[in-house]
Order: structure tokens, then C-alpha cells, then sequence
């Protein structure tokens, strides 16, 4: 059964953005019947106020446009990492022991591709290794998952979680649009901007631990801890 923390309230003043009117407005008004002053609003969620002050991860979900980044920027200021096209991945971390552990821990156990330059490598790929760069502890991670097939999400969920607790990372804040990942990032709190609930990690009944996610792949004849080189 689902454990409720908070039930969250809208901002009584909104957040606004103005563009000019012009002959492409005026044509989508009328190919759309529709009319538009060229002020836009939006009423974010207050920010909850019974999030834990010590947690490992927390998760913001909730459809486009429902405010995550809004709330996720209450949370920190997210980092981009800088890849030089002339250098390794594998030569962007602080020494050798932190890029192995961690880009193992988001499941590019593909050595090969460890001694590729960034710009070359799939969107899968680029994914995991900006996340690789980005963990640490109060670490927020917007759009978490959105570009990459639902399997390379769900593997790369059970390598973040398994490596945010077993190097007693905390405060770590995702934002995503898909709920299908909860199960396996195994979240301490999950903040549902559709409905302004805020509720405790642990209400996950499917909760998957990262040895049936294995056994899971293995049946299939892949294995998340595949070392390929």
C-alpha cells in the first residue's frame, strides 16, 4: 500500500513567460480555433517540506510539463560534464580506480568502448558515462533515462542504486517522465508531480533487488556484470 509523506499544494502566485504576437500565432489560432494573449502561466508545487534531511536517492516523477525541473532545481544545479575529443572517457576521471568503479557502476562494461572519445560513442553510451561523471553525493540528474530504451534504463537503475549504497553516496535527486524505472532505483522517496504526493520509496510491491534483476537478464542469456573486451 502506498505511504503518504505530503500532500503537496499549488503556489498562489505563478511562474510567467510573455512572447510577442506575430503572423505565426495569429495562424495557429486560427488553423487550431484557439486564441493565445502571448502570456503564458503555470502554477508550480510548493516544495515539500517533509523530505528527510539524509537520504540516498530521491525521485521526482511525473509527465512533461508538471513542474520536475521546476522542483528539481530547489535541489541544486546540475553539472555537465566537459569531454575533450582528443581524450578517452576512461581519461576524464579523477584516476584510474575512480573510472573503473565507476563507469562499472552504470553498467559500460564494455572496455572497448572505454578508449573511445565521447562524440563517438550511442546516445546508450553517452548517457551512462555522463551519468558516471555526475555521481557523487548531492548529485540532481534531470530528464534521468529519457533517452534511452527502456532496458538499458532499468540496467543502468540497478547499478546506480547498488553503487549509491555501497559508497554511502546521499542526497542524490533524479527527475524523470517514467515510472517503470522506481522498481529498480529502489528510491527512499518518490515525489509524483501528477499529483502532488509525495510518498515514501518503500511503497514499491514490485520492488526487484539486483540479484533477481541478474538471475532476470541471465534466463535471457545476458548478464548486467558481462565484462566485454
Amino acid at each position: 500500500m502506498e505511504k503518504l509523506i505530503e500532500k503537496l499544494e499549488k503556489e498562489q502566485i505563478p511562474l510567467t513567460s510573455s512572447v510577442e504576437r506575430d503572423e505565426f500565432i495569429e495562424a495557429s489560432e486560427k488553423a487550431f480555433d484557439c486564441r493565445f494573449d502571448g502570456t503564458s502561466t503555470f502554477y508550480p508545487w510548493k516544495m515539500p517540506t517533509k523530505i528527510p534531511k539524509s537520504f540516498k536517492i530521491g525521485v521526482i516523477v511525473g509527465s512533461s510539463g508538471s513542474g520536475k525541473s521546476t522542483i528539481l532545481k530547489q535541489f541544486g544545479v546540475e553539472e555537465e560534464p566537459i569531454w575533450e575529443d582528443n581524450k578517452s572517457i576512461v581519461s576524464h576521471f579523477d584516476n584510474p580506480d575512480d573510472a573503473i568503479n565507476k563507469l562499472g557502476s552504470v553498467g559500460l562494461n564494455s572496455i572497448p568502448s572505454w578508449y573511445k572519445p565521447y562524440h563517438v560513442l550511442s546516445n546508450g553510451e553517452k548517457f551512462r558515462v555522463d551519468l558516471a561523471r555526475k555521481i557523487k553525493s548531492n548529485a540532481v540528474i534531470d530528464e534521468y533515462t529519457s533517452v534511452v530504451d527502456r532496458n538499458v534504463a532499468k540496467a543502468a537503475s540497478v547499478s546506480l542504486s547498488k553503487y549509491v549504497k555501497n559508497n554511502g553516496l546521499e542526497n542524490i535527486v533524479l527527475s524523470t517522465c517514467h515510472h517503470d524505472i522506481l522498481d529498480w532505483l529502489e528510491p527512499d522517496w518518490v515525489l509524483d508531480t501528477d499529483t502532488g504526493e509525495l510518498l515514501d520509496g518503500f511503497f514499491l510491491s514490485a520492488q526487484k533487488s539486483t540479484s533477481k534483476y541478474i538471475k532476470h537478464r541471465m534466463k535471457l542469456g545476458e548478464c548486467l556484470k558481462t565484462i566485454i573486451i
